[in-house]
């Protein structure tokens, strides 16, 4: 039976698994703390009530939705997770359901980016910014916001944009992070551009700069008459490229941690906010003063908001289903990929693996030496068949 450490650094292939293994072991940590802060926060709030029925993350991947808890393994990658347990599907307040949310979200991008040069579009990536400070609340600024992008795509002269510049969709991708300045929401949007025979790319650039800077004075986000913070803004609110492939633009997002976090945490986590700032969910793993209101703050602030929007009828034009967050997060399986049972737990047995925070542990066990080491486990931590 292979042994239960963590696997030698002998192949590029075992170092991968093993920052995913630590990844993966910080994330059910993190989780862990937001199952805490969130059953705390019920307690202060409403001691009547069940957390679980207030938040649905505060059950995620620890309440079994069946008897026995199975553990799977892809038969691909040979990653193994759990199947039979509760998932709340939450991009802003789990970072496991955001890490396997965004592992989807991203074969559905690739496949927009593909169909978009085969159909003779030039996809072209528009991130916005507005300015901030760290007296705002992020609720304030996210109503300004949305405010603003109402704005921005309003009107007659948006419309002969459009036109123009032959401007056919969009997909906006809302990230948030925190630093020195305080809360920093801003977004991530591919636009489907066909045919800029009327506009040269300083022109289109110029065109928007405008455009958003009207919408944000018009909304509070920036004032007419603050010059310092205007200039400011004209080099920094918008930023522009055009012609994207899909590593250029997934590689930009890993770098923001849009969409969740996709490399999050193993080596960035204890990081202290800098001008760029962190993603939220680094706050479940540096825990520092405050970090925990700082989190039910950006939960609550962020409550049924899209991360990833989609201009409507694009989904179906590309060919994709729409899937929703909750039923993308219900399977860890990987597009593309099938998973075989490796074996199932008895209550027992889980209530045991969760009581002593081994759940991340326990899928390490199964990928390295199969069910005979989960087993294995099990019996270090005390349980017995007998009893």
């Amino acid at each position: 039976m292979a042994p239960l450490g963590n696997t030698a650094k002998s192949s590029p292939t075992s170092e991968i698994q093993e920052r995913a293994r630590l990844k993966r072991a910080e994330r059910y940590e993190g989780l862990a703390v937001a199952r805490y802060w969130l059953y705390r926060h019920v307690q202060r709030v409403d001691p009547a009530r069940n957390p679980g029925d207030v938040y649905r993350t505060h059950d995620c991947r620890y309440v079994r939705r069946q008897r026995q808890v199975e553990v799977k393994v892809s038969s691909e990658t040979n990653v193994a997770h759990y199947a039979g347990l509760a998932t709340c599907g939450s991009v802003w307040a789990c970072p496991i359901c955001a890490a396997v949310i965004q592992q989807k979200r991203r074969a559905e991008l690739t496949k927009l980016i593909q169909w978009a040069y085969a159909s003779g579009y030039v996809p072209a990536m528009v991130t916005f910014t507005a300015p901030h400070t760290a007296f705002d609340s992020l609720a304030d600024l996210k109503a300004k916001m949305t405010d603003a992008f109402t704005r921005l795509r309003r009107g007659n002269s948006w419309d002969l944009f459009r036109k123009r510049c032959g401007f056919d969709g969009l997909v906006r991708s809302t990230e948030v992070t925190y630093g020195q300045n305080g809360w920093h929401p801003h977004t991530h949007e591919i636009w489907l551009i066909k045919g800029m025979s009327q506009f040269d790319q300083a022109g289109f650039v110029q065109f928007v700069k405008e455009r958003w800077a009207k919408a944000c004075m018009a909304s509070g986000l920036l004032k007419s008459d603050d010059m310092i913070k205007r200039w400011h803004f004209g080099i920094h609110a918008v930023d522009v490229r055009f012609g994207i492939t899909d590593s250029d633009y997934l590689a930009k997002q890993d770098a923001s941690r849009a969409w969740g976090v996709d490399h999050e945490m193993a080596s960035q986590s204890a990081k202290k906010a800098g001008p760029k700032g962190v993603h939220p969910h680094e706050f479940l793993i540096r825990r520092e003063k405050g970090d925990g209101a700082r989190f039910m703050e950006y939960i609550h602030a962020m409550k049924g908001a899209s991360q990833l929007f989609w201009s409507r009828g694009l989904k179906a034009w590309v060919g994709i289903d729409d899937v929703a967050d909750d039923e993308a997060a219900s399977d860890e399986t990987p597009p593309d990929e099938v998973s075989r049972v490796l074996g199932a737990m008895s209550p027992e047995q889980w209530s045991l693996v969760r009581k002593l925070h081994k759940r991340a542990q326990l899928l390490e066990a199964a990928e390295i030496g199969g069910w005979d080491a989960v087993l294995s486990l099990l019996y270090s931590l005390g349980w017995s068949p007998y009893e």
